[in-house]
């Protein structure tokens, strides 16, 4: 009788987290039923990957500028990742009102959504119209695609998550990273530039940024420190293990191993090679 009672519980479960998610997130709701709503209609696009959908009130000019910057931010993530799994839905919302709407608080240019099924949106501000904000989401994106959402939310770390973004985002990195390697860049524990233009702090552990409420807990100031701490350890640990260390940590993360271990042994085999080519 346990058994079957477990077994009833965890059943009632996967009926009722489907239903009870987009109540709890009526955000989440919105971005589910886009393509019913009257105010969004779908923007075709052959060369997309995903479907685009856009408020019905984008001018000809914002249009044209979204289909080519999704278009971009596409091609720019098929570099870094070596291709494109990901399938969001990407709903661009170019008014405030909208945007807070289908992104929860309606912070920042862009955020994305993504549910226990594998739907995943990403929602695209008045200042998302942009391949750097687009491509920011993509990764994001990408990474869900490759390890789902129990993965996410169980192994990967926030900070790894959103430096691995900022890797992609000029904004705040610079290409020389990954895509067009520069010897003078700076060395492989140095982090490149202090993109986010504030006086130099002391960085956040790593260990106080691993939940998306510590991540994003505090003032302005501090969210970005954890922005700049993030990107400051990713690309430390890029620079080391280069693009094919990304995909052996997803695909061993993939496969069971823990994000911690994988993430330290894959630089730790780095460091041993390298010290036996010394010798």
């Amino acid at each position: 009788m346990p058994r079957i009672g477990a077994v009833r519980f965890f059943l009632s479960l996967l009926i009722a987290l489907p239903l009870s998610l987009p109540l709890l997130y009526p955000h989440l709701l919105r971005c589910m039923l886009v393509s019913r709503s009257g105010d969004f209609r779908p923007l075709p696009d052959r060369a997309s990957t995903h479907s685009l959908y856009i408020r019905t009130t984008v001018s000809a000019r914002q249009q044209t500028l979204f289909r080519a910057h999704s278009r971009a931010a596409q091609a720019r993530i098929g570099r870094f990742w070596g291709g494109q799994r990901g399938r969001a839905v990407l709903i661009y919302c170019p008014n405030q009102a909208d945007y807070a709407r289908y992104c929860a608080g309606g912070e920042g240019a862009g955020c994305s959504l993504g549910t226990p099924w594998g739907d995943a949106y990403l929602v695209l501000g008045p200042e998302g119209n942009n391949v750097d904000v687009i491509a920011h989401e993509l990764c994001h994106d990408e990474l869900f695609a490759r390890l789902g959402w129990w993965q996410i939310k169980r192994q990967i770390p926030q900070w790894f998550n959103e430096g691995l973004a900022l890797l992609v985002d000029y904004r705040f990195s610079s290409p020389d990273v990954w895509e067009h390697p520069d010897s003078t860049a700076g060395s492989a524990d140095t982090p490149n530039i202090r993109r986010f233009g504030f006086p130099p702090r002391p960085m956040i552990p790593l260990a106080d940024l691993v939940t998306t409420a510590d991540f994003f807990g505090g003032d302005y100031g501090r969210v970005m420190l954890a922005y700049q701490t993030a990107a400051d350890e990713v690309e430390r640990w890029l620079r080391r293990v280069g693009r094919p260390g990304l995909l052996t940590l997803t695909n061993a993360v993939a496969t069971g191993e823990s994000f911690d271990q994988a993430y330290q042994r894959l630089e730790k085999r780095v460091t041993q090679t390298s010290r036996s080519g010394d010798r």
